[in-house]
């Protein structure tokens, strides 16, 4: 490993941030005895390990319990909550965010789990077991503070930071949604040859497979429904188009 690379490990560094909750576990955690706490613990180890090796990195060495990457992404995890940045500057570093989050949110669904995700960005520093700055309060809030309006779907919430970071371009746009007044990562765009390929009935079959409530499958169901992809917000008429002022030239920003 380089120096600069141990040196920058205690340096705060702007960064994308993607925060993944797996929700339900809590509940899980709170009502487990012995045995069923060792089996949620054994399931979070082997979810964490499946999202590292979904991390992007150049290069990538795994074992049966580790993985370990050249470290343009690094990760950490709060129990049931992962968490994905960088700790030095990336080129385009909000695109790979976008296709890893879409990624990581796919294997988290095929893998059992109830993912809702907020992606960010801002200053991060890592210590140890320590994260902070206001680049993971930014997804966090996308994550754990959403509204009413999209507290119970099930898809990764873009903060109005990371938009503003993402490249202007259709290869962007492509991979996001606009629901409800939020941009959301389009949970179908992506067609990894592992995980297969996600439609609707698929997210909604794998999400009740995983015990979701009722109040998340309707909520999810709807943003499904709803939501504009870049096609439809392409349409004269469109709602991101009349509220944001979308312009088919791409010369002017949501």
């Amino acid at each position: 490993m380089m120096l600069s690379s141990i040196f920058a490990k205690d340096k705060p560094n702007i960064s994308p941030v993607l925060v993944m909750d797996a929700l339900g576990v809590a509940d899980r955690i709170a009502a487990a005895g012995e045995g069923e706490l060792v089996k949620i613990a054994d399931e979070l180890d082997s979810q964490y390990h499946k999202f590292r090796l979904r991390m992007p990195n150049k290069v990538v060495i795994t074992s049966a319990s580790k993985v370990r990457g050249t470290g343009e992404f690094n990760s950490v995890r709060m129990n049931d909550m992962f968490v994905m940045y960088s700790p030095s500057y990336m080129e385009d570093g909000m695109h790979k965010y976008l296709v890893a989050s879409s990624l990581l949110y796919q294997q988290m669904l095929v893998s059992g789990f109830i993912p809702r995700g907020g992606l960010g960005g801002g200053l991060v520093l890592r210590r140890k077991d320590l994260i902070l700055g206001n680049g993971f309060i930014d997804a966090y809030r996308a994550t754990e503070k959403r509204g009413d309006n999209s507290k119970d779907i099930c898809a990764v919430q873009l903060t109005p930071t990371a938009f503003s970071n993402a490249k202007n371009c259709e290869h962007t746009y492509r991979l996001l949604c606009w629901y409800k007044g939020r941009f959301f990562v389009n949970p179908y765009t992506l067609k990894d040859p592992d995980l297969g390929e996600f439609s609707k009935e698929r997210v909604l079959e794998l999400l009740k497979n995983s015990g979701a409530n009722q109040q998340k499958l309707a909520a999810t169901e709807d943003f499904l429904d709803g939501f504009e992809d870049y096609d439809a917000a392409m349409k004269p008429g469109s709602e991101a188009r009349r509220i944001i002022g979308w312009e088919p030239t791409l010369t002017k920003r949501f």
